[in-house]
């Protein structure tokens, strides 16, 4: 027994240089325990310390993933100085490789930062309905390398930072309403105020559409054969479709319930093409 003792000892005490097969086992098993701890402080912990300040999921994301990356570096250089090799050596090494690594990857590093300048300036956030790089949709999730940005029409698109704030940004959802523009036009045989009173209804019967601010219907034009109209109406930013279509099928319901004829060319118009 005692001879196993010993030859396990020897095994123990083997050293390559300044590090022994013993202190490589110690840190092993410290890893295996930073491994555990780091999991649990990343899990419930975590989400409880955030939900104290009631940040944005972006924020979160961004706090999250800082954090794991802190703790990391911690644990790494815990083992590393359990091991034998000097915590000086270690920052050496990863300020080498991090200078590498950001020649390399600078286009990921600027999408990075401009990752951060989302989460400082809050252009959007999870949920808003926003035109980038081209792209309209909902922003489903924002990370410190891309935006994700699903469209109406079910497609998930991911938009790199430096691409999203390289350019114009519009949100939609910013604020609590929204004007929504449309046109129509009637024959020159109707009366303005025909007209007007026939839409102003159509907007009255129309849900989401507010009453105030007021609904504007003006003319802003005319045709060889029609009188073009234009209606402003406001409602909340989360309706805007539902009332941009509504609006366009009860302003032709209500057109014709109060005789709002529609311009028609005439025999000299067409012969005239």
């Amino acid at each position: 027994m005692n001879q196993i003792i010993a030859t396990a000892q020897q095994i123990l005490d083997f050293k390559v240089g300044a590090i022994s097969v013993g202190s490589v086992i110690q840190g092993l098993i410290l890893l295996i325990i930073f491994n555990r701890i780091i999991s649990m402080i990343m899990g419930p912990l975590i989400d409880k310390i955030l939900d104290r300040f009631k940040l944005e999921t972006t924020v979160r994301g961004f706090v999250k993933a800082l954090v794991k990356v802190i703790l990391n570096f911690v644990a790494l250089c815990v083992v590393a100085e359990s091991i034998g090799i000097p915590i000086a050596s270690v920052l050496a090494v990863v300020g080498m490789l991090g200078l590498a690594i950001s020649l390399s990857v600078q286009g990921a590093l600027s999408n990075v930062s401009n990752g951060f300048l989302i989460l400082v300036t809050k252009p959007f956030k999870v949920g808003d309905y926003v035109a980038i790089a081209g792209i309209e949709g909902f922003v489903k999730e924002v990370s410190m390398l891309c935006t994700k940005v699903l469209t109406i029409d079910n497609k998930l698109i991911i938009v790199p930072n430096s691409e999203a704030m390289g350019g114009k940004i519009t949100n939609f959802s910013s604020e609590e309403l929204r004007r929504v523009d449309i046109e129509t036009k009637a024959g020159y045989a109707n009366k303005f105020e025909d007209v007007y009173a026939a839409v102003l209804q159509a907007v009255k019967d129309t849900p989401t559409a507010l009453q105030d601010p007021a609904p504007f219907v003006r003319v802003s034009g005319y045709t060889d054969y029609a009188v073009v109209y234009t209606i402003r109406v406001w409602t909340k930013s989360a309706n805007y479709w539902d009332c941009y279509f509504d609006l366009m099928q009860k302003v032709g319901e209500f057109k014709d319930k109060n005789g709002i004829v529609g311009g028609v060319p005439s025999m000299r118009y067409i012969s005239d093409k």
